[in-house]
């Protein structure tokens, strides 16, 4: 019943939107723990859309930079196959 099993062909290969959104929860979760002292912030659109962005157009960027190697389409792959 997990959803990753249910909806499989919507995460095989590992989409590029998810990649960025799982790392924009990590820049979060490092954020709360800046100052040594863990804070509450929130993981909210408002504050975070503009990580999001970032980490998007990185990956992208990326993706087109080593296009002809097809890197970040077997990153996407990988990820598929060890998050299941």
């Amino acid at each position: 019943s997990d959803k990753g099993i249910v909806y499989n062909k919507f995460f095989n290969p590992m989409p590029i939107k998810v990649i960025a959104l799982t790392l924009t929860a990590i820049e979060c979760c490092i954020d709360k723990w800046m100052q040594g002292v863990k804070e509450d912030i929130k993981f909210t659109a408002i504050a975070y859309a503009s990580v999001y962005n970032n980490h998007l157009n990185s990956l992208q960027r990326f993706d087109e930079r080593t296009a002809p190697y097809k890197l970040f389409e077997r990153i996407c792959d990988n990820l598929h196959d060890v998050a299941r």
